[in-house]
């Protein structure tokens, strides 16, 4: 074993040093950016395309996860876009609100996390969209009349709090008969307003910026909190990969598999989801 991890080390070192020398010709920042950030969203070509484990990929999505991971501009995209009119280039692919493709892309990471939570648990322990504050409407039908000049105000309170939802909540996750609430989030680390920074310190500020609005009161409902953050490329958040490793050992204890071999499949799984994720965007009708 000790053997096995030496070689392994070494062969790492060696490419490290083959990419970095790659790297350093590359003139473009953006370019050597996306590159090397390659070495942690590879996940989804080491998998074996299966149907059965929703491991497969479309030719074309392969195809176009292949060159935007080198950097590339996938073939035979519009000049247009069908929905806003304007430019068509990856970035406003990505970026484009235009009839909801963004929204889509949301919620299929949100749909693939709900379902890996239901092979670890039961799908009885996982349900969409809960509410943040779901006794915030009888709290405010209990408590006194307030005075005429704050009832406006009161009102809007209380529509903007009975309205933030998580995304996922998962019954026993983190703690026996304790509530989990998820928050999915999704980010572009190329954007413009993100490429002079540091992409896992995008996804932490993220991260932080979720925990800023919901962690409070969930706590005060007993409640647990965890962002899912997560970039187009395929990054994850720290939060993230908690949440995932904590998955992984639950599905791992319930099918008597080995942590190592659930805990890539897992991964597989949300690489890929966030590949697709990313394709629908990219081809997506927005008419």
């Amino acid at each position: 074993l000790a053997v096995r991890l030496a070689l392994t080390a070494r062969r790492n070192e060696r490419h490290d040093q083959a990419l970095d020398t790659i790297v350093s010709q590359i003139p473009c920042c953006d370019t050597r950016g996306t590159l090397l950030r390659g070495k942690l969203t590879g996940q989804w070509l080491s998998v074996v395309p299966s149907a059965v484990n929703g491991t497969a990929l479309s030719a074309e999505e392969f195809r176009d996860s292949l060159l935007l991971r080198y950097a590339r501009t996938p073939g035979n995209l519009p000049v247009h876009c069908d929905g806003c009119g304007q430019k068509f280039s990856v970035r406003h692919a990505l970026e484009c609100k235009t009839s909801g493709l963004v929204v889509s892309r949301h919620n299929e990471i949100r749909d693939e996390l709900s379902d890996l939570a239901s092979r670890a648990l039961f799908p009885s322990a996982v349900r969409d969209e809960p509410k943040i504050h779901p006794s915030r409407s009888t709290e405010f039908e209990m408590a006194p009349t307030p005075p005429a000049s704050a009832v406006t105000c009161n009102l809007r309170t209380r529509a903007s709090l009975n309205e933030d939802r998580g995304d996922v909540l998962i019954h026993g996750l983190w703690a026996r008969g304790m509530d989990c609430i998820i928050d999915v989030r999704i980010t572009d680390t190329d954007a413009k307003s993100n490429r002079s920074k540091d992409p896992l310190k995008v996804l932490a500020a993220h991260e932080r910026e979720k925990k800023c609005k919901y962690l409070q009161p969930c706590l005060l409902q007993c409640r647990h909190f965890t962002p899912f953050v997560v970039s187009t490329d395929g990054l994850i958040g720290s939060e993230g990969k908690a949440l995932l490793q904590k998955l992984s050992a639950l599905m791992a204890e319930k099918t008597g598999k080995s942590y190592a071999e659930v805990c890539g499949f897992i991964n597989a799984r949300m690489s890929i989801a966030i590949v697709r994720a990313t394709h629908l965007c990219l081809r997506g009708s927005r008419i």
